[in-house]
């Protein structure tokens, strides 16, 4: 039985006398007695009531848990009862006329129906939050990490080590953001395989200490640079090129937080889409072999700035004309990686809770970053199709997520008790693809990565003259926050070339 089910079943009869209390009530106010209808107006008592149960079940009043009703939801409940009042008169004048109730008993009535369905509503929400303010039981000690296994039943993803490491034996591989939770984890597993030189690249200190504190220990016969730098500097990053001459270049470095990047859309472009755009220029420049720029399903038809900048890094790679193999690996999120919603969760029960979901409906493609960087890795040797994807199933629903992390931490508190939804955020969606609209899907030669192919929506010289624009609209002074966020999000070539007659004018 769901949960729409088990509310129904239980607020449906509570509402059911709370009407028919109103119309006795009614009654004793306008007669003195708490009943004296004939049968005509009981044949009306039970239009009325019919009306109103029908008004409320449509009106969503078992949708949601009192719980999670806030001003708004009450707000149109009260709408849908007040309608209900003006549609039972109407429906039991036109019925029988004669047996109509008197008006005093009605607005007695409408008055006691309204009270009581909110006050019961607005009374178990009291009685819920009371509930589950009280703190859980602590753990009696606290879990491992979650790992994706626990959640989801998949096979660990193998690849093709031995041509991999065949492959890159005498090659250089540049790795940017490779302190990042994909960089690092990629980091490791291209030690792993020999490389012949290693370029390692992050703009945080920290981050890079921590890598190659890691990395140092372990056997490497090749050659590994630890580099500070940022790549949305194109003089530092053409020094480095000039140094180590990659062949290939795995480009991780990126902003991946969807709320900030709203608010913070200029830096998104430099970084998500103008330093892709200087990497690939760089790898012309100094004839790398191959240049794998790592996107993300939020790409696919974007609704946050996060997407859209990704979205317009993926079009000028697969615009671009050269040497350069080309490839895109897009996938979903990496579970447990930095700022991703697991370890959010982890810390928020650790505090004893509650854990924090945005929507009861969110959901999204995960993958471990091993399989994330297996991916990235895999593609290396492919030149099939210009972007790539993993298999990854079906989406997994937050909140069976949360559910499943309260289970761990307190298994003897109901997971709903410690999960609280707090609304989404600018920029999400409810669910995200991994495949656009105009794409193609193919086989590889791995069984768990497919390849996309589809037209490229603009040349890169359409590309180049539409970025001068917006790389205006990012400068302090060039406009607006929404205006940036509007221009980044443009479409189709027509809305193209009218945000840039706009921003002309």
């Amino acid at each position: 039985m769901t949960r729409w089910h088990r509310r129904t079943l239980l607020l449906a009869p509570v509402d059911l006398v709370l009407l028919f209390a109103g119309i006795l009530i009614g009654h004793k106010v306008r007669f003195e007695t708490w009943w004296s209808a004939s049968p005509v107006q009981e044949t009306a008592v039970l239009l009325v009531l019919s009306v109103y149960a029908l008004a409320l079940w449509l009106g969503g009043a078992y949708e949601q848990s009192p719980r999670r009703m806030h001003f708004p939801e009450f707000v149109r409940l009260a709408s849908v009862l007040c309608g209900a009042w003006f549609v039972s008169v109407a429906v039991a004048y036109l019925v029988h006329p004669s047996g109509l109730l008197p008006r005093s008993v009605m607005v007695v009535h409408g008055l006691v129906s309204l009270v009581g369905v909110l006050g019961v509503r607005a009374g178990l929400r009291q009685g819920l939050e009371w509930a589950a303010s009280a703190d859980p039981p602590p753990p009696a000690s606290s879990p491992d990490p979650a790992s994706l296994h626990d959640l989801v039943s998949r096979d660990p993803v193998e690849i093709d080590r031995p041509a991999l490491r065949n492959h890159l034996s005498d090659r250089t591989v540049l790795v940017t953001g490779a302190g990042g939770s994909v960089g690092a984890e990629l980091s490791r597993q291209l030690a792993a395989l020999g490389p012949f030189r290693l370029g390692l690249v992050d703009v945080s200190e920290y981050n890079l200490y921590r890598l190659e504190k890691d990395l140092r220990p372990r056997s490497f016969d090749g050659e590994v640079e630890f580099c500070i730098g940022d790549v949305r500097d194109a003089a530092v990053m053409d020094r480095l090129f000039e140094r180590l001459q990659p062949d290939v270049v795995l480009h991780t470095a990126a902003y991946k937080h969807v709320p900030l990047m709203e608010r913070h859309p200029a830096e998104a472009f430099r970084n998500n889409t103008m330093a892709t755009v200087h990497l690939l220029r760089l790898c012309e420049r100094h004839d790398a072999e191959q240049f794998v720029f790592v996107s993300t399903d939020k790409a696919v038809e974007p609704t946050s700035v996060l997407g859209a900048t990704k979205r317009l890094a993926e079009w000028y790679v697969r615009a671009a004309t050269s040497s350069v193999q080309r490839k895109i690996v897009r996938f979903g999120n990496v579970f447990g990686s930095q700022g991703s919603v697991v370890p959010l969760f982890e810390e928020q029960l650790a505090d004893g809770g509650p854990v924090t979901v945005t929507h009861p409906d969110m959901e999204r493609f995960f993958m471990t970053v091993d399989e994330a960087c297996g991916l990235i890795l895999q593609t290396v040797l492919f030149d099939g199709a210009p972007v790539y994807c993993f298999r990854m199933g079906d989406p997994i629903d937050i909140v069976e997520v949360a559910r499943s992390l309260v289970r761990r931490w307190y298994p003897s508190v109901d997971p709903d008790r410690l999960i609280e939804f707090v609304g989404r955020r600018p920029g999400e969606k409810l669910s995200e693809q991994l495949v656009m609209p105009h794409e193609q899907v193919h086989p590889t030669d791995h069984e768990s990565i497919l390849g996309l192919r589809g037209p490229v929506p603009y040349s890169r010289a359409e590309l180049e003259v539409y970025f001068r624009h917006l790389k205006d609209l990012a400068r302090p002074a060039g406009g607006s926050r929404a205006s940036l966020r509007r221009a980044l999000s443009a479409t189709d070539l027509q809305a193209v070339s009218n945000e840039i007659s706009s921003l002309d004018r």
